[in-house]
């Protein structure tokens, strides 16, 4: 069946079959991600909270650590 159609829409069938197989593959992939990133973001969280309640000191050791040294 493929034979009576002409060149053009059979390629735009075939980029629109492969468009849909890598906007699936991206979609799979956030699924997989989002978990992640909520995980991040919460840790992230948590370093601010307790980054307030850092003495002077613990706050020049923090920039230390940061810095390499």
């Amino acid at each position: 069946m493929d034979e009576s159609r002409p060149n053009k829409v059979q390629k735009i069938l075939h980029l629109e079959g492969k468009a849909a197989t890598w906007r699936a593959e991206y979609e799979a992939t956030l699924a997989r991600i989002a978990p992640v990133k909520h995980k991040a973001q919460q840790c992230d969280q948590e370093a601010k909270a307790l980054k307030v309640t850092l003495t002077p000191y613990e706050v020049s050791q923090l920039r230390r650590a940061r810095s390499g040294v």
